[in-house]
């Protein structure tokens, strides 16, 4: 695989679509499943897509090495963002779902998502994949929104026109 962004479509299109057809029941709207349970069943379906390149697919993963590798107990930090000229402070940041190899730099992807109905924070999540690029040297940064219907749903890779 070389993980360019048509490959990376190409599996994000694939695993959707195993969402769809195993775990249709848990994207009804009125279901109202929290975010992170979809997440995690999408993540299951991504994972095998990387696993032979010994990248890990994790959701809500905060954790990240600094400038020395380490915090002064040998652990990694917590994964921040600046986001000062957004005119926010920096943020200690959960990613929907990232693919990625712990504890190194080695950063492919990150996946911010949204139900279509729920999606009124949908600009900050485009300034997050921005800044997950930028500054965590992401190779890819995506904006899924999820709907009811698989044919609606929508992929938009990063980085963003921010205004």
């Amino acid at each position: 695989m070389n993980n360019s962004k048509e490959e990376i479509e190409k599996i994000l299109n694939e695993s959707i679509d195993e969402l769809y057809e195993r775990d249709s029941e848990i994207i009804f709207k009125n279901y109202d499943l929290h975010e992170r349970s979809i997440t995690h069943r999408l993540a299951l379906y991504l994972e095998k897509h990387f696993i032979d390149q010994n990248f890990v697919v994790d959701v809500e993963y905060n954790r990240m090495l600094n400038d020395y590798g380490q915090d002064i107990i040998g652990n990694e930090i917590g994964k921040r963002l600046n986001f000062e000229k957004y005119g926010k402070d920096t943020s200690t940041v959960y990613p929907d779902i990232i693919v990625h190899k712990r504890n190194t730099i080695d950063n492919l992807l990150e996946i911010e998502v949204k139900m279509e109905w729920k999606n009124s924070k949908k600009d900050f999540d485009l300034i997050k994949i921005n800044e997950y690029i930028n500054q965590l040297g992401y190779k890819f940064g995506v904006y899924l929104e999820l709907a009811e219907k698989r044919e609606n749903c929508k992929i938009h890779f990063g980085p963003f026109n921010i205004n």
